[in-house]
């Protein structure tokens, strides 16, 4: 239940917050009297960046969300605008460290989030529903649900049944793992309307020595497909991530380009013909929301198809990556080698570079001569002539 509603308000909130950016790298640009041409405000962005998102300016977006909620919700003369969340001292204290380090405020975000309880709250009024009774009922379908095996669905119940009580407060805190002393689990509680609560495990540990937000699947947190790293403020893919069952094709692309708010990336494809299938190994790099970042994908399907699209790799096609990604001299992601499909990071800070100002650097070990020889092929007849590689036996290392 509450991955799926935890995904929506933390789509929300990225989604929101990053629509200021550009506006702020152009009056920066103004202010800046020492720059005289473009190849001079290009290189400040090389070093510097431009602002990322502030908290004053979210807040200035979540009013104007509160604002559309509450008139289509009745709820216009209400003086409760915002949900009622409170957080334990460590969430408190991740917080902070991403606040020193982005100027993003996520605690404030949390406690400014619009009140999602007032239509529930407006339906139970107006038809006088027995909020205790309609969720003893829902989880009871939920319980059953889960009983037979079908956990997905049972989740959508759980939902909503917890949204159906009308909640009043929402406890986000932390909880040892017992057995692993380095380990916490987040835990929300709900409380309801008629004084019930309700505590949802969200599937989300925290190693607290590590700094690594994962669960216990290989699946992301709270099965959303990505882990994240506090220490090092980078969101990666899981092996086992969701998006692994969807391929990839052209129409990805073209959809993130048509919200260049959202997505502004550079993409290079590498095509060729090893062990009786079509490859293709694609790099992306820019920003991702409010995120720089890059992505290495390894793709093939079978000689005869046509199209765009591709399949994941396979366990047994999963090459060793690594992959770094760069701002001038300011390394933004270190991936170490691993065993990967898709490997990538997304890192939040407090300045966004262009992504043709950012460098791509990364490494594959191919399993033979054959395989090497043809991707090295591709990168040399790419029309865009502006990535470069080096060999050392199987692995190439490859720079854009």
């Amino acid at each position: 239940m509450t991955k799926k509603i935890m995904s929506v308000i933390m789509v929300l909130v990225v989604v929101f917050s990053c629509v200021i950016p550009v506006a702020n790298a152009q009056d920066k640009e103004r202010t800046l009297t020492d720059i005289s041409n473009i190849s001079d405000y290009k290189e400040y962005l090389r070093e510097n960046g431009y602002p990322a998102i502030t908290t004053e300016q979210y807040m200035k977006i979540a009013g104007i969300i509160t604002t559309i909620n509450r008139i289509l919700t009745g709820q216009i003369i209400n003086p409760k605008e915002h949900f009622n969340v409170t957080v334990d001292a460590l969430i408190t204290e991740i917080s902070d460290y991403a606040l020193e380090r982005t100027g993003f405020d996520l605690e404030e975000v949390m406690h400014r989030l619009p009140n999602i309880s007032k239509p529930a709250d407006v339906i139970t009024d107006t038809f006088n529903i027995d909020t205790t009774a309609l969720r003893e009922e829902i989880f009871a379908i939920r319980d059953e649900l889960n009983a037979n095996g079908d956990g997905s669905t049972a989740a959508i119940y759980h939902f909503l049944g917890v949204y159906m009580s009308v909640i009043e407060l929402c406890e986000i805190y932390t909880i040892p793992v017992e057995g692993n002393p380095d380990m916490v689990e987040i835990v929300l509680r709900f409380t309801f309307k008629d004084g019930a609560q309700d505590v949802t495990h969200v599937g989300i540990y925290i190693n607290t020595v590590t700094g690594e937000c994962s669960n216990s699947d290989n699946t992301g947190m709270g099965g959303l497909g990505f882990n994240f790293n506090i220490a090092e403020l980078t969101m990666y893919a899981t092996v086992d991530c969701w998006m692994r069952n969807f391929g990839f094709c052209l129409f990805y692309d073209v959809i993130a380009g048509s919200m260049p708010w959202f997505f502004n990336y550079n993409t290079r494809r590498f095509k060729f013909d090893y062990d009786g299938k079509e490859w293709m190994i694609q790099a992306w790099k820019g920003n991702y929301v409010i995120t720089n970042g890059a992505e290495v994908g390894i793709y093939n399907r079978d000689a005869s198809k046509f199209g765009t699209f591709y399949n994941c790799v396979s366990d047994e096609e999963m090459l060793e990556m690594s992959m770094q990604v760069c701002a001038g001299e300011k390394i933004l992601v270190d991936k170490p080698l691993q065993k990967h499909w898709w490997i990538n990071g997304f890192n939040l800070s407090g300045r966004m570079y262009l992504p043709s100002l950012l460098t791509l650097k990364f490494s594959i070990v191919m399993p033979d001569e054959e395989m090497r020889d043809a991707f090295c092929e591709s990168i040399d007849k790419h029309y865009r002539k502006d990535v470069s590689y080096t060999v050392d036996g199987l692995t190439v290392n490859v720079i854009w």
